[in-house]
């Protein structure tokens, strides 16, 4: 829970106390069970020019509708620790952030929590043997070392044969791979947290240890060649590969071996390489696919937090038809009573259009899935951002695996009557027809 906090340290103390006592009470009227160890936070945020100060507890259960969820970013903290009552805080506080912080050769993050109160069993507000320990964010270290994960293979698939039908594949890969696990654009939609997919931590991102030696091994060895999926459990394009170009060194290896590509996306990152991906496109069927599931900048920000916001990625779309490659946009997935609307649905359709785009895929209707984990994480943030949404979802959907927006018919006519008007494609077959039987733009030429 929170409340507003002033200006005066000596005022905020006040408040802060008489908080405390507020949602302690709270927790006992509605039997909130308690994780143990037992733990609870202070955390003071700064939001749109205001102070506030949370109480909370870390819970895995429903929480009631006056409680609100709050994230704490994975990240590193300086840690101080007071020992006393509570009333001497504001001396330790004014003492870390004058003596302390400046002479420190850290810096504090730009996030808007700004610090936390971690509490443990055994606080008493007015003991003098009390102890709270203060956790101060700061800036990552921009050289701290990537994690890594043993691997031993690194592609999946036997390569394109003769007569195969791709009609009911995916965009017709002959083989995957992921070189990174795990995904820092923090999409509330995201499948990839279920347990089944065993992927611990899923928002930290780790490379896969010695992934370029085993692809080209594993690329000099194959019989036949075919088109390399890359980006459907873990986008390739996340911030690290900036710095540890696995995504880079794999394209060099595709290019040099004559493989094809097809790349799922939200990162404008892919722009980065967009010459090699026009040397491979050149020596077999390569397709490149943007995720963009919101119309406006607004909603695409709140649904899918750290990735490039949605006009970025109509850019993205745009520059990379610009290069004669064969592109389009994953209109997946949609999120019931959120963004199934109509304008959205017409507006996406239209941008593609302007960004000239080949394709547009909607798959298995206008929907999304939930599943064990994914479910209560997904709740989780309706709570917050959609007070009340949640009944309705357990109202409609209970535990089903599928979850098609109610008007899911009625969209999806209205999309394909908006393709068909554009002339873009949005039937798999069709896609996978398309590019795979493209001409390369350069021909072989004989001198005689």
């Amino acid at each position: 829970m929170r409340t507003r906090l002033t200006s005066s340290l000596s005022e905020n103390l006040i408040i802060i106390k008489n908080f405390w006592k507020q949602f302690n009470a709270k927790l006992k009227s509605v039997h909130m069970p308690m994780t143990q160890p037992w733990i609870k936070y202070g955390i003071t945020l700064y939001e749109h020019g205001q102070y506030y100060y949370f109480c909370g507890v870390v819970s895995n259960q429903c929480y009631p509708l006056d409680f609100e969820l709050l994230h704490i970013p994975r990240g590193s903290f300086l840690q101080y620790t007071h020992t006393g009552s509570m009333d001497a805080l504001t001396q330790t506080i004014n003492t870390i952030w004058k003596q302390e912080l400046p002479f420190s050769p850290y810096k504090t993050t730009d996030t808007s929590i700004r610090y936390l109160e971690v509490y443990k069993e055994g606080f008493s507000f007015q003991s003098s043997d009390s102890t709270i320990f203060i956790y101060v964010p700061i800036q990552e270290d921009e050289n701290k070392d990537f994690l890594y994960l043993p691997a031993k293979t690194i592609l999946a698939g036997s390569g394109a044969q003769a007569g195969k039908s791709y009609a009911h594949s995916w965009f017709g890969m002959d083989f995957n791979m992921n070189l990174y696990k795990g995904c820092c654009h923090g999409c509330v939609y995201c499948d990839s947290r279920s347990k089944c997919y065993q992927v611990a931590d899923f928002d930290i991102v780790k490379g896969k240890q010695n992934a370029l030696a085993i692809l080209e091994m594993e690329l000099r060895k194959k019989r036949k060649k075919g088109t390399i999926g890359i980006g459907a459990m873990s986008d390739t394009y996340n911030p690290f590969e900036k710095t540890q170009c696995l995504t880079k060194g794999a394209l060099a290896l595709i290019e040099r071996y004559g493989y094809g590509v097809g790349i799922d996306t939200k990162s404008t990152l892919i722009l980065r390489d967009i010459d090699i991906l026009k040397r491979i496109a050149k020596q077999y069927p390569s397709i490149f696919k943007i995720t963009i599931t919101c119309a406006q900048d607004s909603l695409s920000k709140q649904i899918e937090p750290f990735a490039p916001v949605s006009s970025k990625r109509f850019e993205t779309v745009k520059a990379l038809r610009e290069a004669g490659l064969f592109t389009g946009i994953l209109l997946m997935p949609i999120l019931p009573f959120i963004n199934d609307t109509e304008e959205n649905i017409l507006t996406i359709v239209q941008k593609a259009h302007e960004a000239h785009a080949n394709f547009i895929f909607v798959y298995g209707g206008f929907g999304l899935s939930l599943r064990d984990n994914q479910r209560d994480y997904y709740y989780h943030w309706l709570d917050q951002h959609y007070p009340g949404l949640r009944f309705t979802y357990e109202e409609h959907y209970h535990k089903c695996y599928s979850c098609n927006s109610p008007h899911s018919r009625r969209l999806y006519k209205l999309f394909v009557k908006e393709c068909r008007k554009y002339g873009i494609l949005y039937r798999m077959s069709d896609i996978i027809r398309a590019y795979k039987s493209a001409i390369p733009n350069e021909q072989l030429q004989l001198t005689l």
